[in-house]
């Protein structure tokens, strides 16, 4: 039996009288004050939507266009999930944003006063790419491609091996000079005993081709007893014609001369050469030259 709307059966019941009228009327106009306007209103208490027997309940707005936004409040305007049409969806949170799942804490997005990211979890890549990165500055900060690239190690022990003759082909060093003074070869420069002497002051030079391009940090140099080398410079070249300066001491007003003291330099070049040579521009004394010289090299990734 169907009851209607003032609760009455479709039946006629002649025991109709008005006050069940008039009660019928309050229950009805007391439910119909209770309804939630569509047009706005707020309610109270728990909203809790059930889904029955449907397989997909929908909730929130469907038709937004250019120009419209939707705003889910959560508490206030600071706690918010918001959508500008056209524009990503947006969630803000006064003190940031925390994803938890059953097995805990997975990321926390930003704080009151910080915007950065900070991930509890290890993050599973699934053979993607982190890109964007910075040189690494810290003891923890990640290594980019660039870094590990270019990364190298500075060598303390010296490159070129102990020489008997300027041309040791089983070694693939080949040490030469524009002057020298017989018995007095090149080569004594990289061994144990002996010296190189020049038979003039000016423009005079020793180098060495080494067996295959090498980047050096520093080299290190001794004069004789017998000469002070004032004017100098340390160069390199690929090619045999073109010859790049890699130290002058020119430029520190000649205060790093050559004498019969053990000196080391600094080399700021970033380029491998085949060939190295200390080019003299002026020196005093007789027979100037050199006891000793050495390079150290900088290994670097192929």
């Amino acid at each position: 039996m169907s009851v209607n709307i003032f609760g009455a059966t479709s039946k006629f019941s002649s025991g109709v009288n008005n006050s069940y009228i008039d009660q019928k009327f309050k229950t009805l106009s007391t439910n119909l004050a209770s309804k939630v306007n569509k047009l706005g209103d707020s309610m109270t208490g728990d909203l809790n939507i059930s889904l029955n027997d449907d397989k997909l309940r929908t909730f929130g707005v469907s038709d937004l266009t250019t120009g419209q936004s939707m705003s889910l409040l959560l508490g206030n305007v600071d706690n918010q999930l918001r959508h500008n049409f056209g524009h990503p969806l947006k969630l803000t949170g006064a003190f940031g944003t925390k994803l938890s799942c059953s097995g805990g804490d997975v990321c926390r997005m930003g704080a009151q006063n910080d915007a950065r990211a900070r991930f509890l979890k290890d993050v599973v890549m699934s053979n993607n790419y982190i890109t964007g990165l910075h040189d690494p500055e810290g003891p923890q900060d990640a290594a980019t491609k660039n870094y590990v690239d270019i990364k190298c190690i500075k060598n303390c022990v010296g490159y070129i091996p102990n020489m008997i003759s300027n041309n040791l082909n089983k070694t693939g060093f080949i040490i030469s000079a524009n002057s020298e003074v017989e018995l007095n070869e090149a080569c004594n420069v990289f061994s144990i005993i002996g010296e190189w002497l020049s038979a003039v002051n000016t423009d005079f030079w020793i180098q060495v081709r080494c067996p295959e391009r090498v980047r050096i940090h520093k080299f290190a140099v001794k004069g004789t007893k017998t000469s002070t080398i004032r004017v100098w410079k340390l160069q390199a070249t690929n090619d045999e014609i073109t010859w790049d300066d890699i130290f002058d001491n020119a430029l520190d007003g000649n205060s790093a001369v050559i004498d019969e003291s053990h000196s080391f330099h600094e080399s700021e070049s970033l380029i491998k050469y085949h060939t190295y040579r200390i080019f003299v521009i002026n020196a005093i004394g007789e027979n100037p030259g050199l006891s000793y010289w050495q390079l150290y090299t900088v290994d670097t990734p192929v």
